[in-house]
């Protein structure tokens, strides 16, 4: 199974280093300089005239941007050139699942080498980043328009991954699907299911929300033994629902409903909500968002594709089938879910509990195709 806890180990390594230094920051060949005093200039004027002025800043700069993102290649693009079509900035883009975002940006760190200027990726990395004092505060005025849930020291959510089960229509009939996650311990589910192999945020917030919901941890620890025991594992979402337009698979325990929309949309026979369009499954939404680097290179540039990310980006977010941080026009993304809380606090304290308790969990299941 793969683990993000050595990632995450070295991330709170570097945090307690952090925090036994001059000043409680992190030695970096930046902090201090010139790149806060430009996020200092923006942040002093009156909300109205910063993107004006971080603009007029970009442009000296040179108009360029380097992002890492956790964003898959046919979000990411799309969302880089929407930007470089607005503010003119050309956008160098560093791909690659979150771990090693997160991985990347505090080995630079550590080097005093600048690499990143902004980071937009899963709220696990983020919180690092933030916890290493790698990220500057921003304040502009689209933070009004996001929920107080998505708010965070020194970055913001951009767009919920949400958690839900989905299926294949032409094998899981209408009254067949699951209307809870209590449902996946069914025997009928037998070999039909498949869970992906790193979901371990996915695993707590399901624990979490039975243990809030009155079960006893002896219940709880039965039905995740039911849930393997009917379930095949696999790599990544995007290999799962391939698997499951193929109809390889019958049903995912979870996939993140933006991914089985976009393949609903391509004419592939899955769906995440019942015939009568409303779930009944409990759905988490996990946050995703944006923070710009102190040592950035280009920060004026970083501050505009913060800012650009809580208001125009938002709806190209929409149009790429994406759930919003903010409340879009014609955003449909959340229409037939119910929304429960995502523990956002739980696992941002997590050294790797999660993770290792996950890969015990399905220690010994088959891999889909096996």
């Amino acid at each position: 199974m793969r683990s993000r806890t050595p990632i995450f180990a070295a991330a709170a390594l570097l945090s307690a280093g952090a925090l036994s230094g001059c000043g409680g920051a992190l030695p970096n060949a930046a902090a201090g300089g010139k790149e806060n005093a430009v996020y200092a200039e923006i942040a002093a004027l009156p909300k109205e005239k910063q993107r004006e002025k971080a603009r007029e800043l970009a442009k000296d700069e040179g108009g360029t941007l380097t992002l890492y993102t956790s964003m898959t290649a046919d979000i990411a693009t799309p969302v880089a050139k929407a930007f470089e079509r607005d503010t003119g900035i050309h956008v160098t883009v560093f791909r690659a699942n979150s771990e090693t975002v997160l991985q990347r940006t505090l080995q630079e760190s550590q080097a005093r080498r600048a690499g990143a200027d902004a980071v937009e990726t899963n709220f696990r990395e983020m919180v690092a980043l933030s916890d290493n004092k790698l990220l500057a505060k921003y304040s502009g005025a689209p933070l009004d328009k996001v929920e107080k849930t998505g708010k965070f020291a020194t970055w913001t959510a951009t767009r919920l991954n949400i958690f839900h089960p989905a299926w294949n229509t032409r094998l899981i009939k209408p009254g067949e699907e699951p209307t809870s996650w209590e449902d996946l311990a069914d025997p009928k589910y037998k070999g039909r299911i498949t869970l992906e192999v790193s979901d371990s945020d996915w695993y707590e917030n399901v624990t979490h929300y039975w243990l809030e919901h009155g079960k006893s941890q002896t219940e709880t620890d039965q039905l995740w033994k039911k849930i393997v025991a009917n379930s095949k594992v696999a790599k990544g979402h995007t290999t799962m629902m391939q698997f499951l337009t193929s109809g390889q698979t019958h049903m995912e325990a979870m996939n993140y409903t933006y991914i089985t929309t976009r393949s609903a949309t391509k004419g592939a026979p899955v769906t995440f909500l019942p015939k009568s369009g409303k779930s009944t499954v409990p759905a988490f939404p996990r946050p995703n968002g944006v923070g710009m680097l102190k040592s950035a290179q280009h920060p004026a540039s970083a501050w505009l594709f913060y800012d650009w990310m809580l208001t125009e980006g938002q709806k190209e977010l929409v149009k790429l089938h994406l759930t919003p941080s903010t409340k879009v026009p014609g955003d449909k993304s959340l229409d037939g879910l119910t929304l429960v809380p995502f523990d956002v606090k739980g696992l941002s304290r997590d050294q790797g509990t999660w993770d290792k308790k996950y890969d015990a969990l399905l220690r010994g299941v088959d891999s889909v195709g096996k």
